[in-house]
């Protein structure tokens, strides 16, 4: 099929993995799929098209960046590659099953949620009712994208060794199979038309691509390995996006044994102390309800004949006795042990966190405590303005 093509030495596909114009840059008739020739356009024109197609901006390392032409691969990455992922491929079995995902109404009829998230290591991501779902950004359906970025540009003597054994992915090789995963997933996901309305809906895919478009999209990617599936194509893409959902607890679970308890997890759990408290007190009371009806039990046994003469028996219900006093006041203390030592290890951070802000900013915003006495007097030292000059007298900031 015209505009897909593979590179022997690497079996991975450098250009673009469908053909037709998703996005209506062309004039065709939908119901054909027969393109008119497309207006001419020059390079600049192209090229703002496509630069209109990525985030307004980035935050990096907590400033905002608006790059002025194409972003650079490292920011096209963090978008892309799912590196904390990555970072645990032999371990995702735990979380999923290597399938594509299920398609979109399907996750509405297990009850899911679907919510839109731009984070790409919690896309298909579920628990709690909800399904974490990346929107396919526009980019990706450019084919020029693919052309200028994610083409490798490395000679066939850095691509394999002189046995002809393949080296390293380079970055671009990485990208491209990261944006194939992603849109073979989106494949999976939107199948029928009612998945497609539900995707218009959430917002996953742009507004101006339409069904006839889609299936056609589809029918290229899927076909463009010169085979009827895409089965083959998974020899083309991250190990990531050969799993289709992920279950979130178990990989919040993977993160807390690979970096300790204090591990914020792939998403918080606890979005506040309060929620916190509540969740392992309620299993506290679980665990001393459990116990209750362990002593009722025993309580009953010790009343028989049998089991009261029972030295064995006699020796357990002490035991258990003194546990079961114990053992509630003990995990009560740590619970609180650990819930102040989380509030006073996020206050230390915080404040530390605002300090380097601070410094790097070249500002502060604290107010200072005044002199009483000077600031008395009225409208002359700025009272009634509700605003008074910073520490460092660059700038105005609220009182």
């Amino acid at each position: 099929m015209a505009g897909v093509a593979t590179i022997a030495q690497t079996g991975i596909h450098q250009v673009v993995p469908f053909a037709s114009d998703v996005l209506a840059g062309t004039r065709e008739n939908e119901s054909t799929g027969i393109s008119a020739p497309p207006n001419e356009t020059t390079q600049e024109e192209q090229d703002a098209v496509l630069y209109d197609q990525f985030p307004a901006s980035y935050i990096i390392e907590n400033d905002l960046h608006a790059p002025l032409k194409v972003p650079d691969l490292s920011l096209i990455e963090d978008e892309l590659n799912p590196k904390r992922l990555h970072k645990i491929t032999s371990l995702l079995w735990l979380a999923g099953r290597p399938v594509p995902p299920r398609p979109l109404h399907y996750q509405q009829l297990l009850g899911r949620e679907v919510v839109v998230s731009e984070r790409i290591d919690i896309h298909l991501v579920w628990g709690q009712g909800r399904i974490f779902v990346k929107p396919i950004p526009r980019y990706l359906l450019n084919p020029r994208f693919w052309r200028d970025h994610l083409v490798c540009r490395c000679t066939p003597s850095e691509r394999n060794t002189p046995e002809g054994v393949p080296v390293c992915v380079c970055g671009r090789q990485r990208l491209h199979q990261c944006a194939l995963g992603l849109l073979l997933q989106y494949a999976a996901l939107i199948v029928h038309e009612s998945d497609f309305t539900i995707a218009l809906d959430k917002h996953l895919i742009p507004y101006d691509v339409s069904w006839p478009r889609w299936r056609r999209f589809v029918r290229e990617l899927l076909h463009g390995n010169g085979s009827e599936s895409g089965r083959t194509l998974y020899a083309d893409v991250a190990e990531r996006f050969i799993y289709g959902e992920l279950r979130l607890n178990r990989l919040n679970l993977i993160e807390m044994v690979l970096r300790g308890p204090l591990s914020r997890g792939f998403v918080a759990v606890w979005d506040s102390y309060g929620s916190f408290y509540r969740d392992n007190s309620a299993v506290i009371i679980g665990g001393t309800a459990y116990i209750l009806l362990i002593l009722s039990a025993m309580q009953v046994g010790l009343g028989t004949s049998r089991l009261a003469d029972n030295d064995a028996f006699q020796s357990v219900s002490y035991g258990f006795t003194v546990f079961s006093i114990l053992g509630p006041l003990a995990a009560i203390a740590v619970l609180f042990i650990v819930f102040s030592i989380a509030i006073f290890y996020n206050l230390a951070r915080t404040r530390q966190f605002e300090k380097n802000r601070s410094k790097k900013l070249g500002r502060t915003w604290r107010i200072e405590k005044r002199n009483t006495a000077s600031g008395q007097g009225g409208a002359g030292t700025g009272q009634g303005s509700g605003m008074e000059m910073d520490s460092v007298g660059k700038a105005p900031v609220v009182v």
